[in-house]
């Protein structure tokens, strides 16, 4: 046991100050007659036996309070015990190596993972070879790698030498579940783990898996966190809340910065679009805190556009860029499906209003539809239509299992229980269960919109621009399932637009219909608006995904993409790899570990792109500090040992111990209250005896 302040050590003599002035005070009692009956000197023979015994408990106390009262002052305290990095012969060594992206941030030349290898070599000279080692990456957490039988340290400088960053999550949790697992089936006896990491809070997310380890197999933990500055600004994400992007429109993109510095600092955020700068903004970060920024731009062309957002290069590289899409579309092909010309004509003509190239519309009857090639349509529009006869519903299974979505008009001619068999039992739309006819003069209007949905953002920029209203007589009910979301609502919150959210079948329903006994939508110019903005969204599935990060798999489907033949990937590192196409559909890609984009190009076109993003994960700022580690310690005496590894001071032992002044300071308040009780019951003793 060591002492923070031994000094106060001097002052140990004092505690014999109790026993002087017991010594030297000690009460002289007097003679004094008494009773002649025997029982009253009996008495008395007691109380005095009691008032010594008493006494003498008194000095012990008021001689143990001034010991603990110096004992606090001079703090003791106990180091821990804790497992050196030596392996003896034959054992088994797990090394669990965190290769995840945060490992890349560069301090004096080095990554963090660097110096934690250095670290290991270091500490490897103290092992007594041959062992055996296995190795676990966290980016790769499910995989047990036994690296076989090891008779040098420089085994261990290899193993660690083949061991690369990846630009993946890494996750410590799982890593040691793998650990574990291997424990149990391979029945390992007195196993050493040692764990080489930032221990970012993301990667390392609770103790419970750990402390399962440690508690439930006799195991040796050693934890080496690289130790360095850590002085970084990150792009943690990016999104494009209600986008519907169009040529020549406004489009918006925001996105979030966290810093890793202790200081304000202002940083500079600028917009690229296809490699062209089009703006750059200033936002402030405060020490470890958070920014969001937001950009507006024009897209001026069609096509698959590149876009990123971008801060300067710092310890950190590839978390300083964000990677978004801006998919433009040079033509939608829509067919309008009706059962007579009079339930189409308006429909078309909201679409040409806008005088557009990009939306090329065909007109079809139900009978027509069954001629088509529904392959070349990005969107069907149908309208008045409650039957399809058998071959045409499997056509429209085909159009389906493409992905493609479509846009569903009742109408005066369909019949509720047709109408539900079709669209309701055979592709989950809603349920028409009711029909409201208004009398003469009497009519509902528009009621609310969901205004952050692609379809109503920016489309009113607040609900009371709706100044001249839609007037419906006919107005359909419709039941709803839990994968239907309510897009707009009638002014009595009977449903008007709804959209089916399901695997496979996707489209809208409007509960409305465009002719003069339904309603005069038509003849207003909020409907031309609000086709072009439903056939832009239809048109545009999330086929590429908005969240993909390095490592994740992309579903590339070839029958979504129209694609029959000669489908390449363009990789962001600028590699192009033939995808085969046969039966799998659809095809999986998980060759995602560079951030970018990944294009898919068929007979020299560029079909689609996917964007592939670093894990968010790995851009946070929060990591296991000095303290943390010592709570770990306490927790596990004696199995868990903590040593940095620093680039420039090589290994460095976290030094540990256990205080006791708390207890002390609880021991001196018993010990006062004891001595206060003790000695309140000697005084009245005394007084008895005085008395007589």
């Amino acid at each position: 046991m060591s002492f923070i302040n031994p000094f106060f050590l001097y002052l140990l003599p004092l505690a014999a100050l109790p026993l002087i002035i017991h010594l030297i005070g000690r009460q002289r009692y007097t003679k004094q007659e008494f009773s002649t009956l025997r029982f009253l000197k009996q008495l008395e023979i007691d109380l005095i036996r009691k008032l010594k015994i008493r006494q003498i408990l008194l000095l012990i106390l008021r001689i143990l309070l001034i010991l603990v009262l110096i004992l606090v002052f001079a703090r003791p305290y106990r180091s821990g015990r804790s497992p050196g990095v030596y392996v003896g012969k034959g054992e088994t060594l797990y090394l669990v190596v965190d290769n995840s992206l945060s490992m890349r941030i560069q301090d004096r030349g080095q990554t963090m993972l660097d110096v934690v290898k250095a670290g290991v070599i270091t500490a490897a000279e103290q092992i007594d070879f041959p062992i055996h080692v296995k190795v676990i990456e966290t980016t790769r957490a499910q995989r047990v790698v036994d690296a076989g039988l090891i008779s040098n340290s420089n085994g261990i400088r290899k193993i660690l030498a083949s061991i690369e960053i990846s630009n993946r999550h890494g996750k410590i949790d799982p890593a040691l579940q793998s650990v574990r697992n291997d424990l149990k089936s391979r029945q390992e006896l007195n196993p050493a783990i040692w764990i080489l990491s930032d221990f970012q809070e993301n990667n390392f997310q609770s103790h419970q898996p750990f402390a399962e380890l440690i508690n439930k197999t006799n195991c040796r933990v050693i934890f080496f966190p690289a130790a360095g500055k850590r002085e970084n600004v990150a792009l943690t994400s990016i999104s494009q809340p209600g986008q519907l992007f169009r040529l020549n429109q406004p489009a918006q993109v925001q996105a979030n910065l966290a810093s890793w510095h202790s200081a304000s600092l202002e940083v500079p955020v600028a917009l690229f679009l296809d490699d062209q700068k089009l703006g750059q903004v200033l936002t402030t970060l405060t020490p470890f805190g958070e920014s969001q920024v937001r950009f507006e731009f024009l897209p001026a062309s069609p096509g698959f556009l590149r876009a990123r957002l971008e801060i300067a290069d710092d310890r950190l590289i590839l978390d300083n860029r964000r990677y978004f899409s801006v998919n433009i579309p040079d033509q939608i092909r829509v067919l309008i499906v009706s059962r007579d010309p009079t339930d189409s004509r308006f429909i078309k003509r909201a679409l040409e209003a806008e005088g557009s190239a990009v939306v090329r519309i065909k007109l079809a009857s139900v009978g027509l539809f069954l001629t088509e090639d529904l392959s070349r349509f990005d969107v069907l529009i149908f309208s008045n239509v409650d039957r399809i006869p058998e071959n045409g519903r499997r056509k429209l299974d085909y159009y389906f299992g493409m992905e493609r979505r479509v846009l569903i008009f009742p109408g005066e001619d369909c019949r509720p229980e047709t109408f539900n068999a079709l669209w309701a039992d055979g592709y989950g739309f809603p349920r028409w269960r009711t029909t409201q006819r208004a009398a003469a003069d009497q009519f509902l209007k528009f009621g609310n919109a969901d205004m952050n949905h692609p379809v109503f953002s920016r489309l009113l920029r607040h609900q009371e621009d709706f100044e001249y209203s839609p007037e419906f007589f006919t107005v359909p009910g419709f039941s709803l399932r839990k994968n239907h979301n309510v897009l707009a609502t009638f002014e009595d919150n009977t449903p008007f637009i709804v959209e089916v959210l399901s695997e496979g079948n996707r489209g809208i329903l409007i509960a409305a219909a465009p002719t003069a006994n339904w309603s005069n939508l038509q003849l207003t110019g909020f409907f031309p608006a609000l086709m072009n903005r439903l056939v832009y969204y239809l048109a545009l599935p999330d086929v590429a995904g908005a969240n993909n990060e390095c490592g994740d798999t992309l579903y590339i489907s070839p029958s979504q993409l129209s694609i029959r033949e000669d489908m390449v990937v363009h990789t962001p590192d600028k590699r192009q790899l033939k995808l085969a196409l046969g039966l799998d559909d659809p095809i999986l890609f998980d060759d995602t570990e560079e951030p970018g984009f990944y294009k898919i190009f068929s007979k020299g076109r560029q079909i689609t792109q996917y964007v592939v993003n670093i894990p968010e994960a790995e851009t946070t700022a929060g990591f296991l500090g000095d303290s943390d580690f010592k709570n770990y310690l306490k927790k596990h005496p004696g199995k868990l040992n903590v040593v940095f590894s620093d680039a420039e001071n090589g290994l460095n032992p976290l030094e540990h111990s256990r205080e006791y002044s708390d207890w002390l300071i609880w021991m001196v308040l018993i010990l006062a209250l004891a001595e206060t009780y003790i000695g309140r019951i000697n005084r009245k003793t005394r007084e008895k005896l005085k008395s007589g």
